[in-house]
């Protein structure tokens, strides 16, 4: 069951498969690096459970995956996978229920992932060794009630996300900002004329001028442009 699909700076595929409980790795198709172990989940240093999303450092240094449906935790890995260090929310807080697409913002030193079910995004410190694996920022807002996935535009220094619908409340798009003195405040939220069904995943292309939110029920791609 493939689910989590990104591309890094070099050009390599990556896959995460939630039944499989694996991360893979793809170099001009073939697989050069397989995470976890075959159909055995679990929580320890070599496995995964359910693992949702992968990001990889822009030097390829190292590996972040969101694990993920049946762990709470974001797990660290260094370029050849090995395991690093696992970041989960402190005891006296909300933990994380489905961490569900995670993002590297390097310039801050951040690590961030959208925290499905409790409707945020939580921001882990990634850059001072003191305080790695700390909890940086929180962004939530009244109309998230979920968050399926988010991505960052390092030009414009925004973060995106999508969240999903319940009985109460329609499915929305957001624009957030992530420059250092507004990180988290809300731009803008956006959703396609005939409303959104159920986005599941978004990214940008290349020049930042578009951004793609796939969804299902309804299956389909939806195109918006970015607005200066």
């Amino acid at each position: 069951m493939p689910h989590g699909l990104s591309v890094d700076t070099e050009g390599n595929l990556w896959l995460t498969d939630v039944a499989m409980h694996q991360v893979f790795k793809y170099s001009q198709g073939q697989r050069v690096l397989t995470l976890g172990e075959e159909f055995v989940p679990g929580s320890d240093s070599t496995h995964f459970c359910k693992p949702t999303d992968v990001a990889v450092s822009n030097d390829g240094s190292n590996i972040y995956v969101a694990d993920g449906y049946c762990n709470s935790r974001i797990v660290k890995l260094d370029a050849n996978g090995k395991f690093v260090k696992e970041y989960t929310m402190p005891e006296e807080e909300k933990q994380l229920v489905i961490p569900h697409s995670i993002i590297l913002i390097e310039s801050f030193g951040l690590v961030c992932v959208a925290d499905r079910e409790n409707g945020r995004i939580v921001c882990f410190n990634d850059g001072q060794m003191d305080e790695e694996g700390q909890v940086k920022a929180i962004i939530d807002h009244p109309l998230m009630k979920t968050v399926y996935a988010i991505t960052y535009d390092a030009h414009k220094h925004r973060l995106y996300a999508v969240s999903g619908k319940d009985g109460k409340h329609r499915a929305v798009g957001f624009t957030f900002s992530a420059h250092p003195e507004s990180f988290g405040d809300l731009i803008a939220t956006w959703e396609p004329k005939d409303s959104f069904g159920e986005p599941h995943d978004l990214t940008l292309n290349v020049n930042g001028q578009s951004l793609f939110v796939g969804e299902i029920r309804p299956n389909r791609i939806d195109v918006f442009d970015v607005l200066n």
